[in-house]
């Protein structure tokens, strides 16, 4: 067998490859598609290879696991022999990961399909415009402080807040922070609209959809993102373990008879952690168990440890329903349909733009080269 250690960065990856005679070869690959196929084809049926889970390690995999030889993707959380080294350098990271793959120590992370990746990266990247839209509105917010006004209403980027920005006056300066705050919101909101719709589009397909949906708290896109984050129910044989894959449970540390628990672990996937505490914040405004759970806890321990309980407990329901397929049950039917008439209505929206740009692209075909560059770089 041959053990091949990949200690992968953002131009090349570091290699070392333990041979069938315990002889090492150390090597470099530059960090492109030509570099891996060419060495990818040095793979055999009896190669293993192992990398960390970096985000770059799945393009990788995907072209290295078109050939023979098992790709392995290694958990940086759980390889202490890497992070805990006194020596620590690229060519000896890649050897302890092919040191640790031949003693078969190597702890695995599980790799989601193509399709489910993107869809990660799809909502990870509405996550981000979500905070640069806040933070817009803060700027805007804060102009208004720092020259004494306030707003006589109380959605100021609503259709009469808009009105009352255009028409105040400001100092020149903070005239300039706030159009072009305002310029780039519009930009921002336009954007998610649209990759909202691209994501309901695709969470219409998804049954399970439905079924987180009738959580309270949960709506179609945190559906979405707390359905990609899993993966598979089926690799979380209980709650407990869910749960610790989200790092929502105490950190325990234990000698002889001395036990003493900390604050949540906060390991694995942040992203879940993060969206499960959000819609604990919704759901703990209607009736029902995960309200009275949080308000007997809130007044023994706070809001904050009351409201991470809460998304624990709120993670555990997600369990059942998934595992079971089966609806909540304190499904209120009403709720449910309201959120399934704006998940309908969002994905039509979407077949309607791609009909619009499909019609586009159609009547672009039939303009000729003059008028097409006229129309791309404004010269018409």
């Amino acid at each position: 067998m041959r053990f091949i250690g990949l200690d992968v960065h953002q131009k090349y990856a570091e290699g070392c490859e333990i041979g069938p005679n315990k002889e090492k070869r150390r090597f470099r690959i530059a960090n492109t598609r030509q570099a891996w196929e060419e060495f990818a084809k040095t793979l055999d049926s009896n190669t293993r290879v192992v990398m960390e889970a970096t985000s770059n390690a799945f393009w990788i995999h995907d072209i290295l696991s078109g050939y023979p030889g098992q790709i392995v993707i290694a958990n940086p959380l759980k390889t202490r022999a890497i992070a805990e080294a006194r020596v620590k350098t690229d060519a000896l990271d890649a050897q302890i990961l092919a040191q640790l793959l031949a003693a078969d120590f190597i702890p695995e992370s599980w790799i989601p399909n193509k399709d489910e990746y993107q869809l990660r990266v799809l909502l990870h990247h509405r996550i981000r415009l979500a905070k640069i839209r806040t933070m817009l509105k803060n700027k805007i917010h804060a102009a208004l402080i720092r020259n004494g006004i306030q707003s006589p209403w109380s959605d100021l980027f609503g259709k009469n807040g808009r009105k009352f920005l255009e028409n105040i006056s400001l100092p020149e300066t903070e005239q300039i922070i706030v159009c072009s705050s305002l310029k780039l919101l519009d930009t921002v909101q336009k954007e998610m609209a649209a990759l909202e719709a691209d994501l309901c589009a695709r969470a219409k397909e998804n049954p399970n959809v439905k079924l987180l949906m009738g959580i309270p708290g949960i709506s179609v896109l945190s559906a979405l993102t707390i359905l990609a984050e899993i993966g598979p129910i089926s690799r979380f044989s209980s709650p407990k373990k869910l749960a610790c894959y989200a790092g929502l449970v105490p950190s325990v540390h234990q000698s002889g008879k001395t036990r003493y628990t900390g604050n949540i672990t906060k390991e694995g996937r942040s992203t879940l952690r993060w969206i499960l505490v959000q819609c604990a914040q919704r759901a703990i405004q209607s009736k029902g168990k995960l309200r009275s759970f949080y308000l007997r806890l809130k007044e023994k321990k706070g809001h904050k440890i009351a409201i991470v309980a809460t998304a624990r407990k709120l993670l555990h329901i997600i369990w059942a329903v998934l595992t079971r397929q089966e609806e909540y049950m304190e499904l209120t039917k009403n709720l449910l349909e309201r959120k399934l008439k704006s998940l309908t209505k969002q994905a039509q929206a979407y077949v309607v733009d791609m009909n619009e740009l499909l019609r586009v692209i159609d009547g672009i075909e039939d303009v000729s080269e003059k008028e097409t560059q006229s129309w791309l770089f404004g010269t018409g």
